[in-house]
């Protein structure tokens, strides 16, 4: 009986590839503006390619490299980590293209949903979303687990900023309240229904010199694009907001990052706080980056967020598995606590006056006066789309890790160990082939092959840094 369990993964694959692919043949269509026909550049149309295509490849670069390595810090699952990313990040894109086509870009006299790249960049957003959520579950759930996540959850977080920016009118520029709060909690959610107490005992929940070498390439390139994210959808003046805003700010919080880091660990370095902590800034500016905050603005605001995802790394990190949430990842810490700060930043900007810009982005369908909406109502509707965003996010996670634990979706594996769902390459003690690896990931391989220095030459110190020898 268990032995279809192993193909259950793919046959799902190509059931939803076949319903995907009908809906688009049925529904989808192109959209295109010519740039010869644009007349205000100020306020471009969505169809036009040249302006937004260049933002959307960084927000691209970020979803499949940028993610995928940063998650490669475990010694024994780089495989996993980057490879479900791929997987994941193209399934969710294709998912997303679908809800936020029926939900935000339908053409009532077509009747069709018509695709231009800002829905390719925003399906990048909504897939950021589910990658987030995967990092609170990473090496505890099986490929077939995080395709059903992704399929549950990704309707979830459309309606949710359906009803958030239609109705609830809230502005999230960068998407820090939609995407990251969302995806962090829900997550976090399912990681709580999903825990159980072996994962706790794992040994293979570790890094190594060379895989954290590996995460910190993805903080690199996340660093590097992420005021493309948060400037994706902006034009105008609103757009060079954004871009200088992120920048400063993740700047910034390196900064904090390093310091907090430094303090906490007593005069050292963690590799943890480094590859996760000094991203925060683009996080935590996110909702208020098409304001006029000011560069100060900017810079308080990543300081805090960097020192703050450190603090959330070094306490609260292992106080979330006394009540039973095994994040992976850290999420909480460089998604949800700064997207939180986000949010709550965005609800104080607007007693600024018009230093927030969120009046201006106001419509007729908007709840309590549509565009003669007043400041102080325009904070509460801020902080009830992040009320409303957390609340789906939590319920939404808990009801799709129960779905995960029921017995056809459950397979067993060794948590955080790459064996399981890889053929991996067999290298001996010399390099020769036929010899299996005790490695049972990319790293191992690689530090075995590049083990060129005898451990008995080396002192204490390099030997605990370099433990990636042969016995």
């Amino acid at each position: 009986m268990s032995n279809y369990r192993p193909y259950l993964f793919p046959i799902v694959l190509f059931l939803l590839q076949i319903l995907f692919t009908l809906i688009f043949g049925f529904y989808s269509g192109y959209e295109y503006f010519p740039v010869s026909n644009v007349t205000d550049f100020e306020n471009p149309p969505r169809g036009l390619v040249e302006f937004y295509y260049s933002m959307f490849t960084d927000i691209h670069v970020m979803m499949f490299i940028g993610f995928g390595f940063l998650m490669t810090f475990l010694s024994h699952y780089s495989y996993s980590a980057i490879g479900f990313n791929f997987i994941l990040c193209a399934f969710t894109v294709e998912w997303a293209l679908i809800m936020r086509g029926f939900m935000f870009d339908w053409n009532v006299s077509e009747q069709k949903f018509l695709v231009d790249i800002q829905s390719l960049s925003t399906a990048d957003f909504v897939s950021a979303s589910i990658l987030i959520s995967m990092g609170a579950v990473l090496g505890q759930v099986s490929p077939l687990q995080l395709i059903i996540m992704s399929f549950m959850e990704v309707p979830l977080q459309v309606v949710n900023e359906w009803i958030g920016t239609h109705f609830l009118c809230a502005s999230d520029a960068g998407e820090s309240m939609f995407v990251h709060v969302f995806g962090a909690y829900f997550g976090l959610a399912v990681a709580f229904v999903l825990f159980h107490s072996k994962i706790l005992d794992s040994t293979l929940e570790k890094s190594r010199y060379t895989s954290d070498l590996f995460s910190i390439i993805g903080t690199m390139f996340l660093f590097c694009f992420w005021p493309s994210f948060n400037a994706g959808t902006a034009s105008g003046i609103e757009r060079l907001y954004a871009i200088t805003n992120t920048y400063v700010s993740i700047c910034a919080s390196v900064i904090g990052a390093f310091l907090m880091s430094t303090l906490v660990k007593k005069g050292k370095l963690d590799m943890i706080h480094i590859q996760n902590s000094t991203l925060a800034g683009g996080v935590a500016v996110g909702t208020v980056a098409t304001s006029n905050i000011g560069l100060h603005g900017a810079m308080t605001i990543g300081t805090l967020a960097g020192m703050i995802s450190v603090l959330g790394f070094h306490f609260l990190l292992p106080k979330l598995q006394r009540i039973r949430i095994h994040d992976t990842c850290g999420v909480n810490n460089l998604h949800g606590m700064p997207g939180l700060m986000a949010g709550i930043t965005g609800i104080i900007l607007v007693f600024s006056g018009n230093r927030s810009n969120f009046l201006d982005h106001l419509t007729d369908v908007c709840l309590s006066g549509g565009k003669q909406r007043t400041n102080n109502m325009q904070s509460a509707y801020q902080a009830a789309a992040l009320g409303l965003t957390l609340c789906i996010a939590i319920v939404g996670g808990l009801i799709t890790g129960a779905v995960l634990r029921l017995p056809i979706f459950v397979q067993n594996f060794e948590n955080f160990e790459d064996e399981s769902n890889w053929h991996l390459p067999e290298v001996g003690e010399a390099g020769e082939a036929g010899q299996p690896s005790d490695a049972g990931s990319l790293n191992k391989i690689l530090d075995r092959r590049f083990s060129i220095i005898p451990v008995a030459n080396m002192n204490k110190n390099m030997q605990r840094r370099f433990s990636v020898f042969p016995e």
